[in-house]
């Protein structure tokens, strides 16, 4: 429903992108509408601005973007004062579309989910930031946040990183619980051999009562359960065969990697500690929410997922004792995770904005500040994209915070980026969604979650079609974007000069053919 809902980002109506392109000074592409003052300018009248998102960051009065636009205000009074909208995601989708088609998008919005900011500023949506903020402000911002054809859009910027980066696994262990098992709860395991003797122990020695692994089973179809906990140790495996993160692809190869040796090898190990009796019960059908109260409350030992988990399990069980640890491999050995700084969602003015000059002020100032971001940083909620805040332990809410930072600073990579290689593949994303394809059906995650049920028998037979369901939905989409005159190629995706265990530069998309 969502998904059908938000195909009209990609064919604006011709009704409304005339509206649009027909606001008080702007084109229609964001211009000259930098050029146009403020229409509050001299009338000594309060600005308002409006500001939408869906991200837990704006959720309630104690969040840290409610605290900011709280401090921003009274620092404004008179001046300037922003109203802020958090909404859940669903809610957000349908309203922003209305706010679109009736023509009343809010000063500052986020892109919706699935949708690339390269659309939304082909449709005449967005103004660019140039000439509302100062070069000085892009300057606080980490090497490589800014990317042409990413936030960067025919040479203008649209959208800053609203956060640095982030681990997709984690390896949280309760040092309770391993304490009461007989195990020294400061040495997490750090091979798959270890994470099952030691799992295998705590379940013995908790008699029906404590466990040594729970999950999110309930959560197969997203990105949590137990397809996370495949991926987190997939990650340890032959760098050449696995994917990256939720999307499951090889830029090496170009292709996807869901049936992938790695990924058998891990969903077996998991099924070894299913076997083993190892695994909370519960699991199988558990929400997230359920799964991360029962870890803080010393239900298991241990609890692989997302950076995500960590403020959460703080903030639901406090009394908790954990802490955190790469998750284990095969061999013991070093483990790598992807990202890029440069993301193709984010927060962008309206191109109906009829106070661009404050909506800059309030960005550089507030939203994409340290006001904002030493708030945010101290939720422990994720690191920022500013690395002098990431950097200030003053800021740390509690000592697990220190292995959190020090895990990213050891495990993250960046990986090549499509889009920087060539815009156009933007796209290509946009007609199948998400590169990790979420409209087949059934999703990996259900895969898994069957085959772990006993209903799915031939697991690499199922991923292996899932495959190539992912595969032939890339290059269709391709062609599909080809035949409207794109310029666009299967060879854009392919970085045959990644190495998964270093940072993916701009000298290497240089080398590339």
């Amino acid at each position: 429903m969502i998904a059908a809902k938000l195909k009209m980002w990609g064919t604006l109506t011709v009704g409304t992108a005339l509206l649009l392109s027909g606001c008080s000074g702007s084109t229609g592409n964001g211009e000259k509408a930098n050029e146009t003052p403020s229409a509050a300018e001299g009338s000594g009248k309060e600005v308002v601005l409006t500001l939408w998102g869906g991200d837990d960051f704006l959720k309630g009065e104690e969040s840290p973007g409610q605290r900011m636009v709280k401090q921003y205000n009274e620092k404004n009074k008179g001046k300037i004062r922003v109203e802020a909208k958090y909404m859940p995601w669903a809610e957000y989708h349908t309203a922003i579309q209305a706010a679109a088609t009736s023509n009343e998008l809010p000063d500052v919005f986020v892109t919706p989910q699935n949708v690339d900011i390269r659309t939304v500023v082909a449709n005449g949506w967005a103004l660019p930031y140039d000439g509302l903020v100062s070069d000085n402000w892009k300057k606080q911002f980490a090497e490589g946040s800014f990317a042409e054809g990413v936030n960067v859009i025919d040479g203008k910027t649209y959208a800053w990183p609203v956060t640095g980066p982030t681990l997709s696994t984690i390896l949280y262990y309760n040092k309770d619980v391993l304490k009461n098992a007989g195990l020294d709860p400061e040495k997490p395991p750090k091979t798959w051999d270890e994470l099952r003797s030691m799992s295998k122990t705590v379940t013995d020695k908790g008699k029906g009562d404590v466990y040594g692994l729970v999950f999110a089973g309930g959560e197969s179809a997203t990105a949590s359960g137990i397809n996370k906990i495949v991926d987190g140790l997939a990650a340890g495996i032959s760098k050449d065969e696995i994917g990256d993160g939720a999307s499951r692809f090889n830029y090496k190869t170009g292709t996807y990697a869901f049936d992938s040796r790695a990924a058998i090898d891990s969903y077996n190990f998991l099924n070894q500690l299913k076997i083993d009796g190892s695994i909370l019960p519960s699991s199988y059908t558990m929400k997230l929410a359920e799964s991360t109260v029962l870890f803080g409350q010393a239900k298991a030992a241990f609890f692989i997922e997302g950076r995500a988990r960590m403020w959460i399990i703080k903030r639901d069980t406090p009394d908790a004792h954990f802490g955190l640890a790469q998750v284990p491999t095969q061999d013991g050995g070093k483990t790598s995770s992807f990202y890029t700084r440069a993301g193709g969602t984010g927060y962008l003015i309206s191109a109906k904005t009829k106070h661009a000059k404050e909506v800059g002020q309030f960005i550089e100032n507030g939203f994409a500040a340290p006001l904002f971001y030493e708030k945010y940083l101290n939720s422990g909620v994720a690191l920022t994209p500013i690395e002098s805040i990431n950097n200030n332990k003053a800021l740390y809410p509690y000592p697990e915070f220190n292995q959190f930072v020090q895990l990213h600073k050891d495990l993250l990579h960046e990986r090549p980026n499509y889009a920087v290689r060539n815009p156009q593949t933007a796209q290509v994303i946009v007609e199948l969604g998400a590169l990790s394809q979420p409209k087949i059906k059934p999703s990996y995650g259900e895969i898994l979650q069957a085959a772990l049920a006993g209903a799915q028998k031939d697991l690499p037979g199922a991923l292996k079609a899932y495959n190539e369901k992912a595969n032939k939905g890339l290059d269709d989409a391709i062609n599909k974007v080809k035949g409207a005159g794109v310029n666009v190629s299967r060879n854009d995706f392919v970085f045959q000069n990644w190495d998964p265990a270093k940072d993916y530069t701009t000298a290497d998309y240089s080398q590339l053919k």
